[in-house]
């Protein structure tokens, strides 16, 4: 599966270094190469799971008060390393400390997959993601920094200004990409989910520092006006947006916006830890989810992989689970073109951001990374064997290294 096309191919493959070298048969491989049988197994892309959240390790009230920045890096990770070991050899992440990790997997302290980092999540004032207790005021009234946006988690910003300085930090600590959020959160303490969070002039700010960097900004949204504006202001993805409505979905269509969801939560309960306010959002995001997914394929959205786990270490496993939530609602081949070339070509709009030039992502054909999965089973046909990677993804391939071989 090269990552494209809907059909299988009966070819080999030759790697040099970091990259695909030659697709084909009969390929000549020079003296010294490694051969690989792959006994009529499916060979495909390493995944791209284009939402994830691999820092935002336990609720927000403990990262607020329990975790220091060290703690959330070494489980942090950790996290990156099952993630690999899922097949996953690129994320995207959505928000959170995770630029650290980032690097530290680059220099080799440790596997995990390729991380296009947004950096801290940008909220406003009681926005998603705005951690602070209660007990903590506005630092423009007598509070504190909150402990969670000193270790790099969110940024809450009032005003044009403060939007400003923080999407231009973002970028200066190694940022791929910036993550608003433009309505409340289901997991937020103190944000309702219907919300409109940012001015115009915040939303033009960040814009423009995306534009500046040659970049992109991507927006967690559930309502039309919230999905509305921010196309109007550029973004080019939109996270969630389980309540829109088909006019703004066609909005999206003729502006090319990328649409990135979690269908786990489609018939999933709302965590066990949420309180009752977050459990009625949850409910009510959950109510929009199936018709906004018909809409979508009607007008032929470009849809990436998202999972969108985190809370805890158990919440991460479900990771693999993505696969069995999306089958009730995508063929197993627009699965698959989700998580490989579609993901790849979302998260490239990073540009010069982007780290990772040498190669394409996503996709199998010469000049690409050599990100490789082995499978067992026909995944165009059943995507389910992948929620059982440790028995069915025998091979996991990354920058031309393997990290598991189990034939």
């Amino acid at each position: 599966f090269n990552g494209v096309d809907t059909r299988l191919a009966d070819a080999d493959v030759l790697v040099q270094g970091k990259l695909v070298l030659a697709v084909g048969r009969d390929l000549e491989s020079g003296s010294g190469a490694s051969v690989i049988d792959g006994g009529g197994r499916v060979l495909s892309p390493g995944f791209v799971d284009a939402h994830t959240h691999m820092s935002l390790i336990a609720p927000f009230d403990q990262l607020e008060n329990e975790y220091t920045g060290i703690y959330v890096g070494a489980a942090a990770g950790q996290m990156a390393e099952e993630m690999l070991m899922r097949g996953f050899t690129t994320v995207r992440d959505a928000g959170g400390a995770s630029i650290g990790v980032q690097r530290a997997i680059d220099d080799g302290w440790f596997p995990g997959p390729r991380v296009f980092s947004s950096g801290a999540f940008l909220t406003q004032t009681s926005g998603h993601l705005d951690m602070r207790d209660r007990t903590n005021p506005h630092h423009h009234m007598g509070g504190e920094h909150s402990h969670a946006q000193r270790i790099g988690h969110f940024t809450a910003v009032d005003g044009e200004a403060e939007m400003l300085g923080a999407a231009r930090q973002n970028f200066r600590n190694g940022a791929t990409q910036l993550k608003l959020a433009t309505n409340g959160g289901i997991s937020a303490t103190y944000s309702p989910l219907d919300i409109d969070q940012f001015t115009d002039a915040e939303l033009g700010a960040a814009a423009q520092v995306a534009e500046t960097f040659g970049s992109y900004f991507m927006v967690h949204a559930y309502y039309d006006e919230a999905v509305s504006r921010a196309i109007d202001f550029g973004a080019r993805s939109i996270e969630h947006g389980h309540l829109m409505t088909e006019d703004v979905i066609k909005k999206m269509a003729k502006e090319d916006v990328y649409l990135v969801v979690e269908a786990l939560m489609s018939n999933a309960d709302a965590p066990p830890q949420f309180s009752a306010d977050q459990r009625e959002k949850f409910e009510l995001a959950k109510s929009g989810f199936q018709e906004m997914i018909r809409l979508a394929k009607k007008h032929k959205l470009k849809i990436a992989f998202g999972s969108d786990v985190f809370l805890s270490r158990e919440a991460y496993k479900l990771q693999a689970m993505e696969w069995l939530a999306r089958a009730e609602i995508f063929s197993a081949s627009e699965i698959m073109r989700q998580a490989t070339s579609i993901g790849a070509e979302l998260i490239e709009l990073s540009g010069p951001r982007n780290r990772y030039r040498e190669g394409a992502l996503g996709v199998i054909r010469p000049g690409a990374y050599a990100d490789l999965v082995l499978i067992d089973g026909e995944p165009l046909e059943d995507v389910s064997v992948l929620a059982d990677p440790d028995k069915n993804i025998r091979l996991i391939m990354k920058d031309g290294v393997i990290y598991k071989n189990t034939l």
